[in-house]
């Protein structure tokens, strides 16, 4: 377990250091690591939260820290602007959708409706024209 902590720390203050040259990658392969053998730790997971860029990788720091430390206020507001942010976008998207089937069901009754109207004027020239054949050429 000693060896466990001195190897924890270890990685962060490695982690630290690359993240103090500007080496992100690196410090966030330590800080990884350190998360990997102490994940009840809140330091490693705000570590992470710097360098992480995608953002379900954020939420998942977010919801660490939060776990580990509910007290931590700022991580709490940022997870929830985080979820009312992808509440948002889901809520977007449904409307996008809704109204994208919408748009489909309109073209596809315009498609049946001008289809239906070119064969009554079809209809309507042959009929049109048997009745002038039967006039002109019926006596």
């Amino acid at each position: 377990m000693v060896i466990e902590n001195n190897r924890f720390d270890d990685l962060m203050q490695a982690g630290r250091s690359a993240y103090a040259l500007g080496n992100y990658d690196q410090a966030h392969d330590f800080w990884k690591e350190a998360a990997r053998l102490n994940p009840y730790q809140e330091v490693v997971w705000l570590s992470l939260l710097d360098v992480v860029e995608i953002e379900a990788d954020r939420q998942v720091c977010l919801e660490n820290i939060v776990k580990i430390n509910p007290g931590n206020a700022q991580a709490q507001r940022l997870l929830n602007r985080m979820r009312a942010r992808h509440d948002r976008i889901e809520e977007y998207v449904s409307e996008k959708r809704a109204v994208a089937r919408e748009t489909h069901n309109w073209r596809r009754s315009l498609f049946a409706r001008a289809l239906m109207l070119g064969l009554v004027i079809g209809l309507s020239g042959v009929i049109f024209g048997v009745v002038i054949s039967i006039v002109i050429y019926g006596r």
